[in-house]
């Protein structure tokens, strides 16, 4: 089987030799793909938001007070800190991905 990316590739280098002009099957279909693979990842961000406003609550910081303290090592390594700590960088991490994606009129 060929890697996801070397498929990419075969297409990007179609693509290139036909200057552009593809059938309309393969727009719709990347575009299709693109939107999928967006609205997975804006589920994902929702529910890694919805566990860091529940860290908040608990305890009474919001995350970008949070996150600059536990990085500078103030807070210690509380196993719940680890996990907020993480939870943040997954959302930035998703929301790059998300970005790269492109844009959406579904958000």
């Amino acid at each position: 089987m060929i890697p996801v990316l070397e498929k990419v590739q075969r297409l990007e280098r179609y693509i290139q030799t036909t200057e552009g002009q593809v059938d309309w099957i393969i727009e719709n279909t990347l575009d299709k793909l693109l939107q999928r693979e967006r609205q997975k990842l804006l589920q994902q961000r929702a529910r890694l938001r919805s566990q860091m406003a529940d860290f908040e609550v608990q305890y009474g910081w919001m995350s970008k007070e949070f996150y600059p303290r536990f990085e500078r090592g103030e807070l210690g390594d509380d196993m719940n800190f680890i996990e907020w700590s993480a939870t943040i960088e997954m959302v930035e991490h998703l929301e790059q991905a998300i970005a790269d994606l492109g844009e959406s009129t579904e958000e």
